[in-house]
């Protein structure tokens, strides 16, 4: 008999303390013992690659429910709560549907056995039975991530880069060719690097590739006028529409459902979601159109990113760097923090020293009144427990 665990959130916090290492093999073990017990019927729709999944997921699971069809959305990570990973038909699932598809796992032994993104990804699987699709999204991986465990009908490949080297490979061929090998389906790729693309002729074959001018089709161009898309979200939209035409379904017509992509908090207050320099240059980017002058960028980081590599790019067109304090145990130390803004000659402020985190408060409060041509404007960049500490930080000084 299985040890029962009956809340969903207390069994992922334990899941999240364990030490669950790598391996190949035990997620398509688990699912080799569940697939005889639950029958996917579903038009499954991979997302696959380093930046832009989430969105990409997202313009694709909100257009199939706008046109009558149900859906999941699996994504990954969450911001607020972990029910956020779960995206059914235009809303984020209810606390009782995600405990629903848990008792339902927790009767098996063998589910245990799973890592807290392998039982995420089983979860989603339960969830989405009812479902005519099934858009997932890949952890970190390609042909060993938890949600290759399926088969799909279609994969799409958002922009490949060097992200997670200690787990995918030291170059961007190594990474590129463990995401590329989990293609099934019709393939869909966005605009991808020489190399990445020499790979895709090798492990792939046929490809239908995003090109610059799908990018200026009118249903394009008339949505990101409508809200204002940044160029890389214009360009997740094409690369979405793209899989939407073969399916002979209609782009959706609402805003985008996700939170943290070049999110405008106010109209000198940014936040957007990277951890990369990929990522760094796309935000870089859309923060120099926006404001057409210098900016304020608030900042941390995992000590596992290339922290050096993502500030040198911001180096020539901030004023300062503000380090917004976080309290977690991947969280870089703001002593090498600090090291490295002295080594690239960049201006910061301790955000938690000398109150200066009230005085930020009073800063952003004060110049929603004032003419913005005299404020000082403010990039959030950085990891999801950035976005996640800054967006509620800040939601509570309106509520003061």
């Amino acid at each position: 008999m299985s040890k029962f665990h009956s809340d969903v959130y207390a069994y992922m916090d334990s899941k999240s303390a364990e030490y669950a290492p790598f391996d190949t093999t035990r997620a398509k073990r688990i699912y080799t013992k569940l697939k005889d017990i639950i029958h996917i019927t579903s038009c499954n729709i991979h997302i696959i690659g380093t930046n832009g999944k989430g969105s990409t997921g997202r313009f694709i699971a909100q257009s199939i429910w706008e046109c009558g069809f149900s859906v999941l959305h699996f994504t990954s990570p969450h911001l607020f709560s972990f029910n956020e990973r779960f995206y059914k038909n235009g809303l984020i699932i209810s606390n009782d549907e995600l405990n629903k598809a848990h008792r339902f796992l927790q009767q098996f032994d063998f589910i245990h056995e799973s890592s807290y993104f392998e039982y995420a990804t089983f979860l989603a699987l339960v969830i989405g039975l009812d479902c005519e699709y099934l858009v997932m999204e890949t952890g970190i991986g390609g042909e060993h991530d938890s949600t290759s465990v399926i088969d799909y009908d279609i994969s799409v490949f958002t922009k490949i880069g060097i992200d997670h080297t200690d787990m995918l490979g030291s170059s961007l061929s190594e990474i590129a060719s463990t995401k590329l090998k989990a293609a099934q389906g019709r393939v869909f790729s966005h605009f991808q690097e020489d190399i990445v693309l020499d790979l895709f002729n090798t492990l792939v074959g046929s490809v239908c590739y995003l090109k610059h001018s799908d990018l200026k089709r009118a249903k394009i161009l008339r949505y990101a006028n409508k809200y204002n898309l940044p160029l890389f979200l214009i360009e997740n939209l094409a690369l979405a529409s793209l899989v939407l035409d073969s399916l002979g379904l209609h782009i959706l017509r609402h805003r985008l459902d996700l939170r943290g992509r070049f999110e405008i908090l106010q109209r000198n207050l940014i936040v957007d979601v990277g951890h990369n320099e990929m990522a760094a240059k796309s935000a870089l980017y859309e923060a120099k159109r926006f404001y057409n002058k210098r900016f304020t960028l608030i900042y941390n980081s995992y000590k596992d990113k290339d922290i050096y590599s993502i500030l040198n790019i911001f180096k020539d067109s901030i004023d300062k760097v503000m380090i917004f304090p976080l309290a977690h145990e991947r969280i870089v130390d703001s002593n090498v923090l600090v090291g490295i803004l002295h080594e690239l000659n960049i201006d910061y402020v301790l955000l938690e020293e000398n109150e200066n985190l009230d005085w930020l408060g009073k800063v952003l409060i004060e110049s929603k009144k004032e003419n913005l041509v005299t404020c000082n404007n403010y990039l959030v960049f950085g990891s999801f427990s950035l976005a996640e500490k800054f967006i509620g930080w800040y939601l509570s000084l309106s509520r003061d």
